[in-house]
C-alpha cells in the first residue's frame, strides 16, 4: 500500500505569467479550465495583476476576500467577469503594522474593473455580490444635484454615482460599493472624490456635488462593450464619453443603436479520448458546454470563462486518502448528477468517491490526476501513543476526524483503561494511567528483581521500582518465589531481605565480633595471661 502524505492547503494563486493588455480574450479564457474538481467547487475567477503578473484566484464564497503581498509600491488591476453576479466591493492596502490605507485609484473603477496604484506591504481585494451586467452597458448621465452636509446627519444616495465632497471635517463614505479616486486636504478642506454604486452614507460638514449615472436607462447616453468570444455587436461607432466607466480592461464605448449577434463557439477536445464540445450561448452565465465523446458519453459542464480546450483522460481507478495519509477502500465513484464515471474522465466535470467505513457511507469531491480520482477526505485512522506494556484498540479504527471514538488500552490482552476522546491521527495517552510503586525489605533496601500483581495484570520490577494500574487496592509481591499480600501504596515494605541488607547485618556481625574479641584481649593482658595464635605462645 502506498503511503501519502496528509492534504495540503494550497494557495489560492493559481497561476502567475507575464501581462500583455489585450488580456482578457486570452489570458482570461485560458484560465477557465481551473474550475476543477482540484480545488473544489467555484463561482468564479478574480483576475489580479501585480505589474507584469496575473494571478487567477478561485472565488470560493461571497463576500471573499484575497490578499497578496507586495512589498512596496506596484501597480495593480483586478477584474471580475461582467456577466458575473460578483463585484469588487473593496481594495485597500495592509501595512505591517496593521495600518490599513486606501490605494490610489484611477479614474474611474467599477465593481467590475478597479486599477490603480498601491504602497505597502500586502494588497487586499474584497468580492461581494453585485448585479449581472451584459457584454453591452448602457450608461446615461442624469445630471448633477448638491446637498449640504450637517455634522450627524448624513446624505443617503441611491445608485450609481460620482460624488465629490468638500467638508470641514474629515468626510465618510461608507457602502457596499464605494471607492475614493482622489483625496486632497489644503487650509483645513477636505475635498475627496468617489464613485458608489448601490445604497451609500455620505457624511461631514460641508458640500456634496452628486454626478448621478444610470447603468440601466432606456435611453442612455452611450454604450460600454466588453468584447467576448461568439458574440460581436452591429449598428454602432466608437465614441469617447465625457465620464469613461470601465468594466474591462479592453472595453470600448459606442453609440447609436446595437445589435448583438451571439453564434455558438466550437471547443477542442484534447487528451486521451476524442469528442467534440459546443457552447450554445456564450453569453449565459455559468457558462454550459455540451461534451460529446466517440465513446458515447455525453456531458455538460458549467465554466464561469470560456476555455480554450477540454481535456480528458482514459479513466484509471480512484484513491482516497485519510488525513495521516492512509489509503482508503473506494467502493463507488460517480460524475457530478449521479451519472456511474465511464470510460473516460473529463476536465470541468466534478467528480465524487464513495467511501465504506463502519457501515456508513461517506461522499467526498475527487480532483483528477492524470486518469486517476483522487480525493483526501477528513477521516482519519487514530493511532494511540502508549508506554509498554500496554496496548490499545480504537474503535471504530476509522472515523471522521473530531468525532467520538472509545480507547481500550490493554495488558497481556486484558482491558485496563477504557476512555472517551475525539479521534485525531495520534492520540496521547496520560501518564498518570501508571502509579510508580517502592518495594523494599525490612531495611528500607530496594528489592532488586521483583513481580506485582494487580488483579489479574502482572508487572515486572527492578531496583526497588515498579509501575502499575491501579484496577485493585491489594496487590502480590513475588520474590524468589515467595509471594507476598499487601496494599498497594506507594511504598511496600516485605518481611524479607535484600543482599544489600544482608551484607548490612554480616559487616555489622563482624565489626561488633571484632570489637569483642579486642576487648578481650585486653583484658588478658591487663591480667598476666598468655594468649596463644597460630599455635604460638607469646609471653606478654
Amino acid at each position: 500500500m502506498r503511503q501519502r502524505l496528509p492534504a495540503v492547503q494550497k494557495s489560492p494563486r493559481l497561476c502567475r505569467m507575464p501581462l500583455s493588455p489585450p488580456f482578457l480574450n486570452v489570458l482570461i479564457v485560458s484560465l477557465a479550465y481551473l474550475n476543477t474538481g482540484a480545488y473544489g467547487y467555484m463561482l468564479g475567477l478574480l483576475l489580479l495583476a501585480i505589474n507584469a503578473t496575473l494571478a487567477a484566484v478561485p472565488i470560493p464564497y461571497v463576500p471573499y476576500v484575497y490578499t497578496a503581498q507586495i512589498g512596496g509600491c506596484v501597480n495593480f488591476s483586478a477584474y471580475i467577469d461582467p456577466l458575473s453576479p460578483w463585484g469588487i466591493s473593496s481594495v485597500y492596502v495592509v501595512l505591517n503594522n496593521g495600518a490599513v490605507v486606501a490605494p490610489q485609484l484611477n479614474r474611474y473603477p467599477t465593481p467590475k474593473y478597479v486599477s490603480g496604484t498601491a504602497c505597502g506591504d500586502f494588497i487586499s481585494v474584497k468580492v461581494d455580490k453585485w448585479r449581472s451586467l451584459g457584454p453591452l452597458i448602457p450608461v446615461s448621465v442624469k445630471g448633477q444635484d448638491s446637498a449640504l452636509l450637517y455634522q450627524g446627519f448624513p446624505l443617503e444616495v441611491n445608485g450609481t454615482a460620482i460624488l465629490v465632497v468638500k467638508s470641514l471635517l474629515p468626510p465618510r463614505v461608507v457602502g457596499d460599493f464605494v471607492y475614493r479616486v482622489n483625496s486632497t486636504a489644503f487650509q483645513g478642506v477636505y475635498v475627496e472624490e468617489y464613485i458608489a454604486y448601490g445604497h451609500v452614507e455620505v457624511s461631514g460638514y460641508g458640500i456634496v456635488n452628486v454626478t448621478y449615472i444610470s447603468l440601466t436607462g432606456d435611453r442612455p447616453d452611450y454604450y460600454i462593450y466588453v468584447p467576448s468570444r461568439g458574440v460581436r455587436v452591429e449598428g454602432v461607432k466608437p465614441w469617447t464619453p465625457d465620464i469613461p466607466l470601465l468594466f474591462a480592461s479592453n472595453q470600448s464605448a459606442v453609440v447609436g443603436k446595437p445589435r448583438l449577434v451571439v453564434e455558438p463557439i466550437s471547443i477542442p477536445v484534447v487528451g486521451e479520448c476524442a469528442g467534440t464540445a459546443t457552447v450554445s450561448n456564450p453569453l449565459q452565465r455559468p457558462l454550459l458546454v455540451y461534451v460529446k465523446l466517440q465513446s458515447g458519453e455525453e456531458y455538460v459542464l458549467q465554466y464561469y470563462y470560456l476555455p480554450d480546450n477540454v481535456t480528458t483522460w482514459l479513466y484509471r481507478g480512484a484513491e482516497a486518502w485519510s488525513i495521516d495519509g492512509v489509503e482508503l477502500p473506494v467502493s463507488y465513484v460517480e460524475a457530478e448528477g449521479g451519472y456511474p464515471v465511464g470510460k473516460c474522465l473529463v476536465e470541468g466535470l466534478r467528480y465524487y468517491v464513495y467511501i465504506d467505513v463502519n457501515g456508513t457511507t461517506y461522499k467526498y469531491p475527487a480532483a483528477v490526476r492524470q486518469g486517476t480520482l483522487e480525493a483526501h477526505t477528513d477521516l482519519v485512522k487514530p493511532k494511540v501513543a502508549v508506554e509498554a506494556p500496554i496496548t490499545a484498540a480504537v474503535e471504530p479504527p476509522i472515523a471522521k476526524a473530531g468525532d467520538n471514538v472509545t480507547v481500550r488500552l490493554f495488558i497481556n490482552g486484558t482491558v485496563v483503561a477504557e476512555l472517551k476522546t475525539k479521534a485525531a491521527p495520534v492520540i496521547k495517552v496520560n501518564s498518570t494511567l501508571f502509579k510508580e510503586v517502592r518495594v523494599v525489605d525490612l531495611l528500607g533496601s530496594p528489592i532488586h528483581a521483583f513481580v506485582v500483581y494487580v488483579g489479574t495484570l502482572k508487572f515486572y520490577g527492578t531496583n526497588g521500582v515498579a509501575k502499575v494500574v491501579a484496577v485493585d487496592n491489594a496487590v502480590v509481591v513475588e520474590v524468589n518465589g515467595a509471594k507476598y499480600l499487601a496494599p498497594l501504596a506507594p511504598e511496600i515494605r516485605l518481611p524479607t531481605l535484600a543482599r544489600e541488607s544482608f551484607l548490612k547485618i554480616l559487616a555489622a556481625a563482624i565489626i561488633v565480633g571484632v570489637s569483642a574479641a579486642f576487648v578481650v584481649g585486653v583484658k588478658k593482658r591487663e591480667s598476666g595471661e598468655k594468649v596463644i595464635k597460630g599455635g604460638d605462645v607469646v609471653e606478654v
